[in-house]
């Protein structure tokens, strides 16, 4: 049901290293379609931290904390990732937070 909403195009870069300025150094990127909300928001990131988020995306992909979402031409930091379960126990999609 959520690929009916996710219609919307993205690249999802996927961060694989960082540099000694803390810069992506290895990105792979893939076309992912997602369901964009700007809206701000504070959200936890992956240390602890509340911390503001200025938009939040819906997609299937295993996006990661630090990975970057290219939406309408701007690069976005991941700060935090929400699994969402289906039924069966399986992850159905996820809640990007940006």
């Amino acid at each position: 049901m959520i690929e009916h909403y996710c219609n919307q195009d993205a690249v999802w870069k996927r961060v694989e290293g960082r540099d000694a300025y803390g810069k992506p150094k290895t990105i792979t990127s893939t076309h992912i379609k997602v369901r964009w909300e700007g809206k701000r928001r504070l959200v936890r990131n992956a240390q602890g931290q509340e911390v503001v988020s200025e938009a939040r995306a819906f997609c299937r992909e295993p996006v990661q904390p630090g990975d970057l979402i290219n939406f309408n031409g701007r690069d976005w930091e991941v700060i935090a990732v929400s699994e969402v379960p289906s039924l069966n126990g399986e992850v159905y999609f996820r809640e990007v937070s940006l």
